[in-house]
């Protein structure tokens, strides 16, 4: 992981520098909103209350360059929080939490076409070195126990966003992404858990989106 963060700052810098001639520029990038687990439906048993919560606050940000064009085109890199899903399960005889949380790193690159002065759509895709990390809580009448694990892996995120341009500088915008990971197994001090090979994971974020350009 360390190295991943280094390699991106790097080579976010290292293109910044070497495009400094260029025609184009250099942007900040933000998404704050809600991300959307794309989750199966949950079990079902005789008598057990089911609760399940598929979405919550997320963000993103990017950094990276960008060459104008008639379809302007980039690179860019940054880190991703996609919250967490949630399932409660409980019953006369005791309830169980499962939690999963979502994060990780962003390497790719994006397109952004101008269709007037003020109006833009944009489109990204990449690399997303996600950390998944998952927790397992039951609680009886006799005693409660919690698990914990986690799992990295790299799967790829798209997105695509629509907006208005303020001035050359500075635009805010609508936007989609869909985040995935693919199924590894986890490593976790509990040995039941340790090794166990978790399922694809894939997550969508409905965000507002912010742009500065220097």
């Amino acid at each position: 992981m360390r190295k991943l963060v280094t390699l991106a700052v790097v080579f976010g810098f290292g293109t910044a520098s070497a495009a400094a001639f260029a025609d184009g520029n250099a942007f900040i990038n933000a998404n704050a909103g809600y991300s959307d687990y794309s989750i199966s439906a949950p079990p079902s048993f005789p008598g057990t209350d089911v609760n399940q919560r598929k979405g919550d606050p997320a963000d993103a940000l990017r950094v990276g360059y960008r060459w104008n064009s008639v379809v302007d085109y980039g690179v860019e890199v940054g880190y991703g929080y996609l919250g967490q899903y949630r399932l409660n399960l409980a019953d006369p005889y005791g309830a169980a939490r499962y939690t999963q949380k979502n994060r990780g790193f962003l390497l790719g690159g994006n397109l952004n076409y101008n269709i007037t002065d003020n109006w833009y759509m944009s489109a990204r895709a990449g690399w997303f070195r996600g950390r998944n990390t998952y927790s397992v809580a039951n609680y009886s009448l006799a005693s409660m126990e919690t698990v914990r694990g986690t799992m990295t892996n790299t799967g790829e995120y798209l997105g695509l966003g629509a907006g208005y341009n303020f001035n050359k500088r500075f635009s805010v915008g609508l936007a989609y992404d869909t985040y995935r990971t693919p199924r590894g197994p986890m490593r976790s001090s509990e040995a039941g858990l340790n090794g166990v090979d978790l399922r694809t994971t894939r997550a969508g974020m409905y965000s507002i989106q912010g742009e500065y350009r220097f």
